[in-house]
């Protein structure tokens, strides 16, 4: 018995052309989907840092770190991420359980734009924490005397853009 290896071949070919399409689209879908790194809680920890000093020094407790109030601001740095616009959540006050008083601020950075590939997330996140403070709202918000909670979300774009949510509360006794 012979084997005619042209009837083997195509066949194979075509199977190894389709896994190959497969493959590309796949990988193609899946990059294109994700434009987003992802929150970074190390930048948004050493964040809460600085705001607790800039606190200190007028005399204001430190913000106390919420869970579910930093889950509310990663969802909405992932989403102005995601979207590429900076804008206030419509809905965080309604996100925010048990409260009496809330607030927000969000920032972000354009790609490489005061960094360069290689800094740290945590570089960027300080001269958006210098940016705030630097505004008169934003200031207000990080110094009020009668929030009490914050959560920080930190999200990354894969085009190195840095989005920054910080959510206030005064929690509802």
């Amino acid at each position: 018995m012979r084997v005619d290896d042209e009837h083997l071949t195509r066949p194979l070919l075509v199977l190894v052309g389709g896994l190959a399409v497969v493959l590309a689209l796949t990988l193609l879908l899946t990059t294109g989907a994700s434009a987003t790194r992802g929150p970074d809680r190390a930048a948004a920890e050493n964040m809460l840092t600085w705001v607790n000093e800039e606190r200190a020094l007028h005399g204001l407790p430190p913000f106390a770190g919420a869970p579910d109030v930093a889950l509310v601001a990663e969802r909405w740095s992932a989403d102005m991420a995601l979207r590429r616009e900076l804008e206030h959540n419509p809905r965080y006050a309604e996100q925010l359980c048990c409260w009496e008083l809330a607030a927000e601020n969000v920032a972000f950075s354009d790609p490489y734009a005061t960094w360069r590939p290689g800094d740290p997330v945590e570089r960027v996140t300080e001269e958006l924490h210098l940016a705030l403070l630097d505004s008169p709202s934003h200031r207000e918000n990080l110094l009020h005397p009668d929030l009490d909670e914050i959560g920080i979300g930190v999200h990354v774009h894969d085009d190195g853009s840095v989005w920054i949510t910080q959510n206030f509360r005064a929690a509802a006794p």
